[in-house]
Parts: structure tokens; C-alpha cells; sequence
């Protein structure tokens, strides 16, 4: 599915000056504002999910979580709010967004997979600091891994129905079915 038309066009300044005073969230791709459309609960709890398990870890590591409300800025202006990503590099400082994150994880939905899976990835992987970019499906068990190699390569990973996904910068492993747990998924 397509990115649906822009809403508007500005400057990355003008942009911050208009998420801190609308009601409706715009991601912020080549000097064009696309709202964002909202989510279900499938999509809510699996992120709630995902955070909550990473918080006491990224605590503990001096790490920061952000969950939907915390813009991810790429090294060439596009701008998102992830679902979750953890930043290891940048401080808690009352900032409008972030640009050093270790993993970044979305949550797919019909509306935003091809997003996700193209432009975005496009785009994450341009990130010195990220280490992994995380699809998890919201319809079945299945989460999907880009990981950045030593040698600065890429490697795509899959878990399907079962398994334990390994997250960089904080030595941590969520089972599929912590990332499940009463998101009504069903195994495959």
C-alpha cells in the first residue's frame, strides 16, 4: 500500500513547531507532513509488550526506551515515530526527538508494512548507531530482524510461532510469546 498523500510541506523546524500543537501526529519525510492514522489494540499491546520488558534492562544499561510518542530523526531528515526503539548514546533531556537509537521496532499493520519494509528500512538502515530494525507482524507470530554485522553488512533473521529474539546494547531475550501475551494472535 502506498504512503497516502502529504498533508503538508515545511522545514524540519517548522515541522517540530507543528507536532508540539497538533492533535494529530505527522511523520516528516522530505519536507512533507504525512498524518499518521491510528492503531488497534493488536498493535497497542504488542508494543506495550515489547517496552515493558525492555525497560528494566535499558535502565540498568543506561539506556533509554521511547515507545510512539518520541520522533526518530535519520541522518537525512526523515523523521518517524517508531513504535519502540532504545537509544543507548543520547540522554533523557526533554529533546522532541532522538537520532542515536540501538534498535528500532515496529509493529506491522496493513496500512503501514510496505512503509516499514521499504522506506523505512531505507532509511533506518542509514543510522550509524542502529544495530537492529524489528518488524513483528500483528496478525501471527512472526517478527522479522534486520541486524548490522561487524563488517557493516546487513543479515535478515525470521522467527516464526516460537523462538526468542536476541536485542542488541541491552543482552536481553523476549520470547514470541512475551511479545504476544494477550494480543490475541494466534500461533501458526
Amino acid at each position: 500500500m502506498p504512503r497516502p498523500e502529504p498533508v503538508g510541506k515545511t522545514t524540519f523546524e517548522g515541522y517540530l513547531e507543528l507536532e508540539a500543537r497538533s492533535p494529530v501526529r505527522h511523520e516528516f519525510v522530505d519536507g512533507y507532513l504525512f498524518a499518521m492514522a491510528g492503531g488497534t489494540d493488536y498493535h497497542a499491546t504488542i508494543s506495550l509488550n515489547i517496552a515493558t520488558q525492555v525497560r528494566a534492562a535499558a535502565r540498568a544499561s543506561g539506556c533509554f526506551v521511547y515507545m510512539e510518542n518520541m520522533l526518530l530523526q535519520t541522518p537525512h531528515g526523515p523523521t518517524y515515530y517508531p513504535d519502540v526503539f532504545v537509544t543507548c548514546e543520547e540522554s533523557n533531556d526533554g529533546s522532541h526527538y532522538k537520532r542515536l537509537p540501538c534498535f528500532i521496532v515496529e509493529v506491522l499493520s496493513e496500512s503501514t508494512a510496505d512503509i516499514d519494509r521499504g522506506e523505512k528500512l531505507h532509511n533506518y538502515r542509514k543510522i550509524p548507531s542502529l544495530k537492529a530494525y524489528i518488524l513483528v507482524s500483528y496478525d501471527r507470530k512472526l517478527v522479522e530482524i534486520y541486524r548490522r554485522l561487524e563488517d557493516e553488512t546487513w543479515r535478515y533473521e525470521t522467527l516464526e510461532g516460537s523462538g526468542e529474539l536476541e536485542l542488541p546494547c541491552l543482552g536481553l531475550k523476549l520470547s514470541l510469546e512475551e511479545i504476544y501475551a494477550d494480543a490475541g494472535v494466534a500461533g501458526n
